[in-house]
């Protein structure tokens, strides 16, 4: 069976700095999607059978020092360094009528005259490369998209320095007599090099092999196909595995070989071991050690990626980073750097394309140096003059409408010091502005109807902090069906929510407003009513601008920023004599 993957390329310079060597990196290449499920099994026939989820994966880069541990940059795509600078790698996903087909593709390309291809010119965050012509043939084929339906999955496992490890499954039917359609599904490892399929037992020694070959007898019966190998991630390492399909069926067979791979795949360590690991984050599906065991980076069951310091074999209490993912994630990449490679990672990773469009984390949930708070003015005056200096004669640089923000940097008398969003910085007189509240904005209620602060139980394990903060210490991580007891909680917005009037003379209670007022929402109270801010006061004003409270023909505003905020829970755990705060809890018992 030749399972066909496809390539492209471009060439990257490496460029070398200095810094301490005591400074530790770590780039990890995360997957979402596809037909494997976090522990690195297929998932279920069931879900599988006529469904087709394509993969997308990201790079995140972290920095140690000091006991600090950092969340550097995420980028689209696997950023995979090499000796000739890094190398990109992903999977284009493609649709013709009804079919679905995977290819996968790695930058930069072994011919530097290489012209431009449109193929993968859309792909996010590609722009920032010279997209080089794909080796071999590109696209869906053409009797296939217009006969047959279904997919080709090709979903990416493992990437190593000369190694891709890629699992290919196959599910289509067909009406032409002239084509069978099937299904069928394997393992593949696949050389760097030339992107050129190889036999996983080419990359092992004889004892390995030996191993393998028993472990297929013992999995083997006459109802499987032909095996394949691969290689994946379990519990802290990466593993190899054999994978048995059922011809003519989207099932399979996954089955670990007790062997341990060679250098040339990994060289990683697994510390301490993961049964402590395990111990201290009942919760966690993976985990990963510093090559100085310095520090350990833990994911979780819940979407979790806890940092902690390691100190001989015993794990911080606290972690030093607390990411939560938005959705579910598997490790497939991992490369550690030391001293003055971390700095040329994190320069090289700035001109790898932009940010992506939307993060794979809850920003809100990443701990980071405290930053002096802001002063927020907004506009009031219909047209406001900024100037040059103080006084009306001073010469205007600027003219600002009424309902524009601007950051106030300093109050000279009557008069704001101000910086607009071009960077302009000028004079305003404070008539013609009022300041909003300073940012976290506490507000001492329940998000939830029916609030019930008492006795809870978790659904999923949550963060202990000393404080309502994520700047805080943590305490510990509690698990999943841990009893706690709900004191009270409240409500922090890190990011006001703003709202543009588009309904004249709308009245609520004492205010009235016109077209084009602007609004910022503070937080909710209770069912459809918010604390609001409006020309420097604040009020209870009912929701008017969500369609899912009020109907569309009584909507009178229109959401232009999102309010950001997060719940945040004062509880005890008596038996463990612990107590602090939580953010955002999943618990039976919240609500009466």
């Amino acid at each position: 069976m030749n399972l066909a993957i496809k390539t492209l390329g471009c060439s990257l310079l490496f460029v070398m700095t200095s810094v301490m060597a005591s400074e530790s990196g770590l780039l990890i290449g995360l997957r979402h999607g596809s037909n494997y499920n976090l522990a690195a099994d297929t998932i279920d026939e069931n879900t599988l059978g006529g469904v087709y989820e394509p993969s997308s994966y990201r790079t995140f880069l972290l920095q140690a020092e000091n006991g600090r541990i950092e969340l550097i940059a995420e980028r689209t795509s696997l950023l995979l360094p090499r000796d000739d600078g890094f190398w990109r790698i992903d999977v284009k996903h493609s649709n013709y009528n009804n079919f679905n087909e995977d290819f996968i593709w790695i930058n930069p390309a072994p011919d530097s005259d290489s012209l431009p291809d449109p193929f993968l010119a859309e792909q996010e965050g590609t722009k920032a490369f010279d997209i080089s012509m794909l080796v071999s043939k590109r696209g869906i084929n053409s009797e296939v998209g217009e006969y047959c339906s279904g997919y080709i999955s090709r979903d990416i496992l493992y990437v190593g320095t000369d190694y891709l490890s890629a699992g290919y499954t196959r599910n289509e039917s067909c009406d032409s007599f002239d084509m069978d359609g099937g299904m069928e599904s394997a393992l593949q490892v696949l050389s760097l090099k030339g992107l050129e399929s190889v036999t996983i037992d080419t990359l092992l020694d004889a004892n390995t092999n030996k191993t393998f070959a028993d472990t297929v007898a013992k999995n083997k019966s006459d109802e499987l196909g032909d095996v394949s190998g691969g290689i994946m991630r379990s519990q802290g390492q990466w593993i190899l595995k054999g994978h048995l399909p059922v011809p003519d069926e989207v099932k399979y067979k996954n089955f670990m070989v007790p062997a341990k791979l060679p250098n040339k795949i990994s060289t990683e360590i697994i510390y301490p071991d993961w049964k402590t690991i395990k111990q201290h984050v009942p919760n966690a599906i993976d985990a990963l050690t510093a090559p100085n065991k310095e520090f350990l980076i833990v994911f979780t069951d819940s979407g979790e990626m806890l940092a902690f310091n390691l100190k001989g074999d015993k794990i911080s209490q606290q972690p030093a980073l607390h990411i939560l993912f938005k959705k579910p994630v598997a490790l497939v990449m991992s490369r550690w750097a030391e001293g003055q490679y971390v700095s040329n990672w994190m320069q090289e990773i700035q001109n790898l394309g932009p940010d992506p469009k939307q993060s794979w984390f809850t920003t809100a949930d990443i701990p980071s140096k405290k930053k002096p708070s802001k002063t927020t003015g907004v506009v009031i005056a219909d047209n406001l003059n900024v100037n040059q200096g103080i006084g009306q004669h001073s010469k205007p640089v600027a003219k600002i409408k009424k309902g524009d923000k601007i950051n106030v940097l300093d109050v000279l008398g009557q008069w704001y010091k101000v910086k607009l969003v071009n960077n302009t910085i000028g004079y305003a007189h404070s008539e013609h502005i009022k300041i909003l509240p300073q940012l976290p904005y506490v507000n001492q209620a329940c998000p939830i109807d029916n609030c019930n602060y008492g006795k809870w139980q978790l659904n999923k394990s949550a963060i202990l902090y000393s404080d309502p903060s994520f700047q805080s210490d943590a305490i510990t991580t509690l698990a999943a069906k841990q009893s706690i007891q709900a004191l009270y909680g409240e409500i922090h917005t890190s990011q006001f929510g703003e709202i543009e009037v588009n309904k004249n003379d709308v009245k609520d209670d004492n205010l009235t407003l016109k077209k084009g007022d602007k609004l910022f929402d503070l937080a909710a109270i209770s069912l459809g009513v918010h604390t609001v801010w409006f020309n420097g006061v604040i009020y209870q004003l009912n929701n008017g601008w969500n369609t899912n409270v009020v109907s569309e023909s009584d909507v009178w505003g229109k959401p232009v920023t999102k309010r950001l905020s997060d719940w945040w829970v004062k509880v005890e755990i008596p038996e463990k004599s612990l107590s602090g705060w939580i953010a955002n809890p999943d618990a039976e018992g919240m609500v009466k």
